[in-house]
């Protein structure tokens, strides 16, 4: 099993960036293969709205490192995408990687008013988010929610399981946070899942 994790925080060591890792080492000690992109090492342009993509299943844009986001994704069993909260919501480098994703969309209209969105990718994944606030309760959650939602559907991922760890700035992340445990569990519950899911 291959999982690639997707952080849309600068900080490699940070809250967010710590429960990603954790649920990480929990699917390595099921033998899951894994890999973590920290966006803001990559040049991702943000989306022309020019809805090329639509069309032809490929972003125009061809000059920036998002060819090798989707490569990862594509090879893929399971994806993890984490966010820190900024304003009440996501952050800017996690939602211009999430707007890249739209290649992946297929949509289905009836030439009226109706529109379906599904995915380009055959193979069925799993996806957890990590979302994480400062100083905002578990209220703050519902657009990251959303936002990762549109983009599983995307990338032809079922939201599997979401890990929400508000109030950091008064409990930070650490070894003894409640939180690691949680996601080293799923890390492993992942990787069970994802393998009953093939035997089937």
């Amino acid at each position: 099993m291959k999982i690639a994790a997707f952080v849309g925080s600068p900080h490699k060591n940070g809250n967010t960036a710590r429960v990603v890792k954790q649920i990480l080492t929990g699917a390595q000690s099921k033998g899951a293969t894994t890999e973590i992109f920290y966006l803001y090492d990559y040049n991702i342009k943000p989306c022309l709205g020019c809805r090329y993509c639509e069309e032809k299943n490929v972003c125009k844009i061809v000059d920036d490192d998002v060819p090798l986001l989707h490569r990862a994704i594509r090879e893929s069993n399971a994806i993890v995408l984490g966010t820190p909260t900024y304003y009440g919501d996501i952050t800017g480098q996690f939602k211009q990687f999430v707007d890249r994703c739209y290649p992946f969309c297929k949509i289905v209209t009836d030439g009226k008013n109706k529109m379906e969105f599904y995915s380009i990718i055959p193979e069925r994944k799993l996806g957890i988010l990590v979302a994480v606030s400062g100083s905002m309760g578990p209220e703050v959650f519902d657009s990251h929610i959303k936002v990762a939602g549109h983009c599983f559907n995307d990338i032809n991922a079922v939201f599997w399981r979401k890990i929400l760890v508000p109030f950091t700035t008064w409990t930070p992340v650490t070894t003894s946070h409640a939180v690691m445990a949680e996601a080293f569990s799923s890390g492993v519950e992942l990787v069970d899942a994802f393998n009953k899911h093939v035997s089937l």
